[in-house]
């Protein structure tokens, strides 16, 4: 009876510790839950004074992930304290292991990686303030972080605050993190000189690790804040430098022409690129060009030889104009493959063309199939309807390897809609392409105009529809209009080239370099006869605007890239595009 006892007390107590470790499980069915974790209640709150107690607690309004809230809980500033946490339900609990010093304002932030069971993250960081001490901390500091090819904030992104002088070997004093609009915060400050840059952080230990831990800076070096007072930083574009090379993995001959190539990441290219084939010798043996990417895989690109590769020779290649979306170009890292005795029984089919977004008036249409074209059917089985007229020997078509190029001779007529139906062999049937072919009173203008510019020094502009089927790269000091845009959504990303290298500078943290000036635009919107205007007003450290909480960039100048156009833009009709 004794025993019996033993082991069921024994059994129960097992069982209170497992369910006391547990994360709990939200409840199930109905609707997933795609809303994360908010804080609705502390103790003690926020604001509050001459605390002397150890434990901190958080009371969310649904179950969290209690590993996810351990990883993700910051003292600031860094006192070297160490804590513990527990949980009671829905209430987190954060326990000092010392006191807390006298007369110090202390924020216990939670980050935007805490999670609930359903994964879902918070929106935003939370972060608790109190002081030891009568008066707590007043002065903030506020930074928005950017990606410099999106123009879009995101959760995460760590800003290192240290108070000078600094020793940037040394744990960071303040750390702030991103919400998902890119915007950080260092609330309850005491007054002084302070440096501030962002870190990716890997390891989360406060220390910036270069160089394995790439680091940007804002647009000063350091900076004061009064007591009461706020400072904005502006805002970072975060550029993280991409230079790894991509590389060839491996070749498959598919038949004795046809290569198919295993990428370790995807592919820029043009009609221009080709591969050179040769022997292991280094002769030179034919030449191979790229054909289409798969469909499913972009890491997969075929491609075919101009002569067969016979299977008693082993081959490499060598790239001709293949690069990544950084400009790093191809290499080869693979062994030299066997050639092939397969005869090429590849059938022909239509791949794309190039009417996505569509055509301007003296533009071609551009089919590409899968293999070289060799059926003269290809050509003479096109169907051009021009309006009510059906044309079955069209006159300006061109075939370039698996290209056919159907051209409008000067110009496609205004006001005539074009139809094109072209052959497709694999499914033995005419194909129709019906494109929008914009015309000249179609299309708009974007007018750009600096604002607070140097007149000497020159603007980089990228300019982008949103597929990438439009690109314009140019320079202007001033003003710049660019005309003949068709009516699509386009994306800007302008730089000052101080420096004169023709790239963006992001800056450097240590020795201090400040970042070119840089801009981001999305969502410009053109219209038929209309010039949008979009004023450029570059972000410049002004101490007098920082004291005012506007800084490097003031809020009304900055880019919200959550906005669907662009408030700084206006639109004029022009007589002419």
């Amino acid at each position: 009876m004794k025993l019996y006892f033993i082991n069921g007390l024994m059994f129960l107590l097992l069982f209170v510790f497992l369910k006391s470790c547990a994360t709990p499980m939200g409840p199930t069915g109905g609707e997933q839950d795609r809303t994360g974790p908010h804080v609705i209640s502390t103790s003690p709150q926020t604001g509050s004074t001459n605390f002397s107690g150890r434990q901190i607690e958080f009371t969310f309004d649904k179950f969290i992930d209690r590993n996810n809230f351990r990883r993700n809980v910051t003292v600031e500033p860094d006192l070297g304290i160490p804590f513990s946490f527990d949980f009671k339900r829905r209430t987190a609990v954060v326990e000092f292991e010392r006191d807390l010093p006298e007369n110090t304002t202390v924020i216990i932030k939670v980050g935007t990686d805490v999670t609930d069971t359903n994964r879902n993250k918070m929106e935003r960081p939370f972060e608790l303030a109190l002081s030891t001490g009568d008066v707590i901390d007043s002065a903030a500091i506020t930074a928005r972080i950017l990606d410099a090819e999106t123009g879009r904030g995101e959760s995460g992104n760590r800003v290192f605050l240290y108070r000078m002088p600094a020793d940037l070997l040394q744990r960071a004093m303040y750390v702030a993190e991103t919400d998902t609009s890119g915007s950080a915060q260092f609330g309850y400050i005491s007054e002084g000189e302070y440096r501030a840059f962002w870190v990716n952080d890997v390891n989360r230990n406060r220390v910036w690790d270069p160089p394995r831990e790439l680091a940007q800076p804002f647009m000063t070096e350091t900076f004061f804040v009064s007591d009461g007072d706020s400072v904005h930083l502006g805002t970072l574009y975060k550029s993280v430098p991409d230079t790894t090379r991509p590389r060839i993995e491996g070749v498959g001959l598919l038949s004795e022409v046809r290569l198919r190539l295993r990428l370790s990441e995807e592919l820029v290219w043009d009609q221009d690129s080709f591969f050179t084939l040769l022997d292991t010798l280094g002769n030179e043996i034919t030449a191979a060009y790229p054909l289409f990417e798969d469909e499913q895989n972009s890491q997969i690109l075929f491609a075919q030889s101009e002569e067969a590769l016979g299977e008693d020779t082993f081959f490499t290649l060598k790239p001709h104009g293949f690069t990544d979306s950084a400009g790093n170009p191809l290499i080869v890292d693979f062994e030299p493959f066997p050639g092939s005795s397969v005869a090429d029984t590849t059938i022909l089919r239509t791949v794309s063309h190039n009417a996505g977004s569509g055509l301007f008036p003296d533009e071609p249409l551009e089919i590409t199939y899968s293999a070289f074209i060799n059926e003269q059917a290809v050509k003479d089985s096109l169907i051009v309807v021009e309006g009510d007229r059906i044309i079955t020997d069209w006159e300006f078509t061109e075939i370039e390897r698996n290209i056919l190029r159907i051209s409008p001779g000067d110009s496609w007529q205004a006001g005539i809609r074009y139809q094109f139906r072209v052959w497709n062999p694999w499914e033995q049937e005419h194909e129709l392409v019906d494109p929008e072919i914009w015309q000249r009173n179609q299309l708009g203008s974007i007018l750009f105009v600096l604002e607070n510019h140097d007149s000497q020094i020159p603007t980089y502009l990228t300019l982008t529809d949103s597929d990438l089927s439009i690109r314009l790269d140019t320079t202007f000091t001033d003003s710049i209009q660019i005309d003949n845009l068709p009516p699509l959504s386009y994306k800007a990303i302008l730089f000052e080239d101080i420096d004169g290298d023709g790239k963006w500078d992001r800056g450097e943290v240590e020795p201090w370099r400040s970042p070119e000036p840089y801009d981001i635009r999305r969502n410009i919107p053109v219209r038929e006869g209309f010039t949008s205007e979009v004023m450029v007003r570059y972000a410049r450290w002004d101490e007098d605007d920082a004291d005012r909480g506007n800084g490097a960039g003031d809020e009304e100048s900055e880019n919200d890239p959550d906005e669907e156009e662009n408030s700084s833009e206006e639109e004029t009709e022009s007589g002419e595009s």
